[in-house]
């Protein structure tokens, strides 16, 4: 993984990890020193193509061709998909736009992993069993995800998980230097209950993102002429920057 850069912005985080800060601090500053790292998120290929796919996937399941149409997005199925099929190929979907694109980035993967684990969990909540569904009750599920409320949902998880792993990836890299008598951690457990802790904290700050991506959805989808790619990168610069100024926000108000 390397080392953190060398910023004063990183130094600072550095310094609250040795001071015993709360995790409030520490997400708001890492997500401060990685603030241009998230601002490329917005316009990595396979970041972009996933969150589209997520944008597109249930839309596809609320009509009469689910098969056809997903394979026009490019997610290659079998004739009788079931969710894992449907999430197996989606990531492979992305796979291949992101090669297409110029080859894959860690970010891009950190958003491909971030929207099939987004489906997997919030779909999987409906079906009695992950495996054992047939394709018509997989597709009733991810059908679902295609009205605001729902959408809106999916959208919050997808952002939550993606900043997650996004400060995971830089702080990763300094957290071992802080386990130990004396240290922040007194041992892998209580990391462990740190890195529980950002993921939570994350989903929590990205309750923002919720509350304007199903208006956002409903406007384009059902008033307007369709969600495209192009709307999906308006929208993404927007959605980080909110993420950002939560996390400060709950900084601040702490």
């Amino acid at each position: 993984l390397g080392v953190l850069p060398k910023s004063r912005k990183w130094n600072q985080v550095v310094a609250e990890l040795r001071l015993g800060a709360d995790i409030d601090v520490i997400a708001a500053s890492a997500a401060d020193a990685a603030e241009t790292a998230l601002q490329g998120a917005s316009k990595d290929p396979a970041f972009l193509h996933a969150f589209w796919l997520l944008t597109q996937v249930p839309l596809a399941a609320r009509g009469p061709n689910f098969v056809e149409d997903l394979r026009r997005l490019g997610v290659q199925v079998s004739d009788q998909p079931g969710l894992m099929d449907v999430v197996a190929a989606v990531s492979g979907a992305v796979d291949r736009y992101a090669r297409e694109q110029g080859g894959r980035t860690d970010l891009g993967e950190m958003a491909q992993m971030a929207a099939v684990e987004s489906l997997t969990s919030l779909v999987g909540r409906d079906l009695p069993s992950l495996f054992e569904p047939g394709p018509g009750e997989a597709q009733r599920a991810i059908g679902r995800y295609a009205g605001g409320d729902r959408f809106s949902a999916l959208a919050r998880e997808f952002f939550g998980r993606l900043t997650q792993r996004s400060l995971d990836y830089y702080l990763s890299r300094e957290l071992n230097n802080h386990v130990g008598a004396g240290e922040r951690f007194r041992d892998d457990a209580a990391r462990f209950q740190f890195n529980e802790a950002l993921n939570q904290h994350c989903g929590e700050a990205s309750r923002i993102v919720e509350a304007f991506a199903g208006g956002w959805y409903g406007k384009n989808v059902y008033q307007g002429d369709g969600l495209t790619p192009d709307d999906v990168r308006r929208f993404a610069p927007v959605a980080f920057k909110k993420i950002r100024a939560e996390l400060r926000k709950r900084r601040d108000a702490e």
